[in-house]
Parts: structure tokens; sequence; C-alpha cells
């Protein structure tokens, strides 16, 4: 079977065509890595209860703003948030000894004025727990301010 130089010259570039193809695959989709092997994998340790605590406090403060605008009832009074002085941090991050117990007790203070302000007054009440918030994360673990910031509520009538 004899083949034309135009036939000749259609499979040539359909041959590296593909090897072409299959070296693009082979570099872009490498083989999976076996992740036991590798020593750089760091293992992601379970959040500790300060984390915890702080996750809640962050769901706890979205409820709240989400009832302020249509005078709903404050959610139950949290009392865990009472241990807050006393949670775990996580492992690694410096606490510091001498202001995280005065930013803590500030919390504390701000939730206790929030469930005791007038329901008229409840936006600034919690926009000053927020800020307890800010006041913290300025000082320590700075990575929550982002999402802080977004939690402030508009005053009523608004």
């Amino acid at each position: 079977m004899r083949f034309t130089f135009r036939a000749m010259s259609f499979i040539r570039t359909a041959l590296l065509s593909v090897a072409a193809l299959t070296f693009i695959a082979f570099v872009q989709f490498p083989e999976p890595r076996d992740l036991a092997a590798n020593e750089d994998v760091q293992e992601l340790a379970p959040p500790s209860e300060l984390a915890l605590m702080m996750r809640a406090m962050a769901i706890h403060a979205d409820s709240v703003k989400a009832g302020l605008g249509k005078n709903d009832a404050l959610p139950p009074f949290p009392k865990t948030f009472r241990n807050l002085n006393k949670a775990t941090p996580t492992k690694g991050m410096h606490i510091d000894e001498i202001t995280f117990p005065t930013f803590s007790k500030d919390y504390l203070t701000k939730l206790n004025d929030l469930y005791d302000a007038p329901v008229a007054e409840r936006p600034q009440a919690y926009n000053a727990l927020v800020q307890s918030c800010a006041n913290c994360h300025g000082t320590h673990c700075p990575g929550p301010l982002m999402r802080i910031r977004k939690m402030y509520a508009e005053p009523l009538g608004q």
C-alpha cells in the first residue's frame, strides 16, 4: 500500500499533534502524589476551645444583628461565653496575659449591656459589643477583623 506525499504529511501532523497533546496533558495533570509519603503535608489540628467559642460568638452576633431590624427578641443569653477568659487558645497562639483578660471582661460587660438595653438602644449596644471584638482582635489575632467590620448594625429607622 502506497501513501501519497499529502497523506504522509497528514499522518505525520496527526501523530505530532497527538504526541504534543499527550505531553501537555502530563505536564498539566501530573500523577497524584502519595500524601502519606510527603513530609511537607501539614496536619490540621482540631480547633481550640477559644477558636470554637469565637465561632459561636460570631454566630450569636449574626443572629442578634438579624433580629435588630425586626425588633425581635434577643436569642437566649449565651452563658458559655462567661468562660471566655478561661478558654484554651490555639496552640502556638500568643495570648497576652495582661490585655486579654481586660478585653474579655469588656466583651462580657458589653454583652450584659446588650441584654439590659431597651429595644430602641439595642443597635448601639450591639455595635459596642462588636467594637469590643474589634478592639481585642486589633491586638490579638487580627485575622477576623475583616469579618468583624462587616458585623456592625445600622441604627434603627435608617
